[in-house]
């Protein structure tokens, strides 16, 4: 609600709230109301939380426009003028509670459906964990350290995974849904934003520095991942459109171009690197070589200029403007308990270059306060908060979701889906595995691959493969304990479903086309060389699915020399029968003209009469020419002629017996001619 009316007609942050004002006034059944019941009214109606200074500024504005008038000095009425401008806001107030409990239930059943053994996390009361996971994500520390508020508990274990699970799901396929939970995000920051000093929203930010912390730096070259490059894209592009100046300190730079380095030698170890940085884990996803990373520290500048991050020294004025950094080094070590000394340190070297940048001044507000630190390291700005001793001034630091509230408050116009990528960013980030999981995840890992319960190479997956760390988490919820022997199985399990599920869906539609292929050679005339075609195609799909191309390529060809072996051999057994008839004619010339040439010569011998012998001797003649022909090369060629168009008949014949078409011969008679590699066939 307190979004909508923001939108709808309010000129400036704090005019916003007067609607809720006027509401509770103009449902009150008294003639007035005491000044000290309204934020109660408003809380309790509308459950949002208006500190009574706020009231009373608000109070005073509505009274110069006519809206209140004063009952003594401790009661307000609402005029006229103020109950016409009231707005039914009881209307919306059902309206959202139904999209409420929409959103609700539907994170119920996502729950149920993906997480059936995690339902009881959030039995209780759904509706005040989603809550309570806007109010931390979309502002965490401005409902917390800004508010002067000691940090809250933790979540219960699996909540926040949980519910990081449930929006981007929601984000990925109903985007009905997410727009409830973008605008209620929203509605956390304006709340959030409500309880800090907003007396300078209308200031220009022209003094204020923007320092850019190194872990920022990688989110802003898109080092972390697209989701927290857009998020810390959008903060850039507020600030600037705000006329804020961003910049980071040299050292931040040096210390951007180790950490590149760190993952540069853990590419270089390949499959046993044991690395947990953010950083390590996105070049893995994107199959970056070490050659690659090297080359983005050549051009560090380069990138960070065309990122709109202005590269600077730390100023001067230590002995005038600085501060304890041995008692600022050992709190912040306190909080953040850094692995790394260079890490520390670094941190130590920001802080106080950000306070002498501010000269010693003390602001209340971030409008005034001239330089602050942008960090996306909570405990850090925990740690900056509490070496002020809570005095009442912007802290030093302030995490890049807090900062991101704060501006786009001001100018929410400027870029209204900033939100929406700052709630995404946060819901990867809750969705992946702490470097304390990780490691712990690493361990067994390696204990598995000792003991041979894995292999090298199932190894190599399980520590590189997004799908591992994303079956870790859907495991363990995020939690440490629940890291156990049996994670990186259970992982290793869902990989090779994974692998595996494309390739069953394809052998499933293969088995379905070669069942409906058999049906139709059942009932219709479906020739032979198609069904040779149809096997092989088949067989190739199915064996690239489970031994790989070289295997099914070898079947293939083997299938293809069965195929033409067997044309050879009915073309070889049909070059025998035309043989066979050859020398049937041959012989038979012959024994027909030795035949005639033996009757002639014996009936020209028995006969007496002259006369008679004249046509014996012209049939043993021709008889004589029939076997001179039979032995001349003459009659061979003409005979090889015949030989082979009874051949080429015989298997043409016996082809089309067997079920070929002319076509289909053709076809066959053409690749002959021709040699055909096995990868085309």
């Amino acid at each position: 609600m307190l979004r909508a009316n923001y939108n709808a007609t309010a000129p400036t942050y704090l005019e916003s709230f007067q609607p809720f004002i006027l509401s509770v006034l103009a449902e009150s059944q008294r003639q007035y109301v005491e000044r000290e019941t309204i934020a109660t009214e408003i809380q309790s109606t509308f459950g949002i939380t208006i500190p009574s200074l706020v009231i009373k500024n608000l109070l005073r504005g509505m009274y110069k426009q006519g809206l209140t008038e004063n009952v003594g000095s401790s009661a307000v009425a609402i005029t006229d003028k103020g109950l016409v401008s009231a707005p039914e806001l009881q209307q919306q107030v059902s309206q959202y509670n139904q999209r409420q409990a929409e959103l609700v239930g539907a994170f119920v059943a996502h729950t149920t459906e993906h997480y059936p053994d995690q339902t009881e996390l959030i039995s209780s009361a759904p509706g005040a964990l989603l809550a309570d996971y806007f109010a931390r994500h979309a502002a965490p520390l401005l409902n917390e350290a800004l508010r002067g508020r000691k940090k809250s508990d933790p979540y219960r274990p699996g909540i926040n995974f949980l519910i990081a699970s449930f929006v981007t799901h929601l984000a990925a396929t109903d985007q009905t849904r997410f727009g409830y939970v973008v605008e209620a995000a929203k509605g956390a920051m304006l709340s959030a934003v409500l309880l800090l000093d907003t007396s300078g929203m209308k200031d220009s930010l022209t003094d204020l520095t923007l320092v850019i912390d190194t872990p920022v730096l990688m989110d802003c070259l898109g080092f972390h991942g697209g989701l927290q490059q857009a998020a810390a894209t959008q903060l850039i592009s507020l600030a600037l459109d705000q006329s804020a100046r961003i910049v980071t300190f040299d050292h931040s730079v040096s210390e951007l171009d180790g950490i590149l380095e760190h993952v540069s030698q853990a590419l270089r170890k390949g499959n046993r690197s044991r690395s947990t940085s953010a950083g390590y884990l996105h070049f893995v996803d994107i199959g970056a070589s070490p050659v690659d990373v090297a080359l983005l520290q050549q051009k560090l500048s380069e990138l960070l200029s065309a990122a709109r991050i202005e590269i600077v020294g730390r100023p001067d004025g230590y002995y005038r403007y600085g501060l304890d950094e041995t008692k600022l080094e050992d709190l912040i070590q306190s909080k953040v308990n850094y692995f790394q000394d260079s890490a520390r340190i670094n941190d130590v070297l920001s802080l106080s270059a950000t306070h002498r940048l501010r000269k010693g001044r003390r602001e209340r507000s971030l409008e005034h306060c001239k330089a602050v630190l942008v960090t996306s390291n909570t405990n850090l700005v925990y740690g900056a908060i509490e070496f002020e001793n809570g005095e009442a001034t912007f802290p030093l630091a302030i995490t890049t979701d807090a900062v991101a509230s704060i501006l786009w408050v001001r100018s929410p116009a400027a870029l209204p889906d900033a939100p929406r990528e700052m709630l995404l960013a946060s819901a990867y980030a809750g969705m992946q595995p702490s470097p304390a999981i990780w490691t712990k995840y690493l361990d067994e890992i390696d204990t598995l691959e000792s003991k041979q319960e894995v292999s090298a190479d199932e190894a190599v997956i399980l520590r590189t493969s997004r799908v591992s760390r994303e079956s870790l988490m859907e495991a363990t919820l995020g939690q440490s304990d629940a890291v156990t022997s049996e994670s990186p199985l259970i992982a290793l399990e869902r990989i090779k479903n994974q692998a595996m599920a494309p390739l069953e869906d394809r052998l499933r539609d293969l088995h379905e086309r070669a069942q409906l292929a058999s049906s139709a050679a059942d009932t219709a005339s479906v020739n032979w060389m198609e069904q040779i075609e149809a096997r092989e195609r088949a067989e190739l799909e199915v064996e690239k699915a489970r031994s790989g191309e070289s295997r099914a390529v070898s079947e293939l060809a083997q299938l293809r020399k069965s195929e033409e072996d067997k044309f050879e051999n009915i073309a070889r057994n049909s070059q025998a029968a035309a043989h066979r008839w050859r020398n049937l004619l041959v012989w038979t010339v012959r024994l027909i003209g030795i035949g005639t040439s033996i009757w002639a010569t014996f009936i020209f011998l028995t006969l007496n009469n002259p006369a008679d012998r004249t046509g014996v001797i012209i049939v043993g003649v021709a008889g004589l020419v029939a076997l001179v022909l039979a032995l001349l090369p003459p009659l061979g060629k003409t005979l090889d002629l015949l030989e082979k168009r009874i051949a080429v008949t015989e298997e043409r014949r016996r082809l089309i017996n067997l079920g070929y078409s002319d076509e289909m011969i053709k076809r066959h008679k053409a690749a002959a001619m021709t040699e055909v590699a096995p990868s085309s066939v």
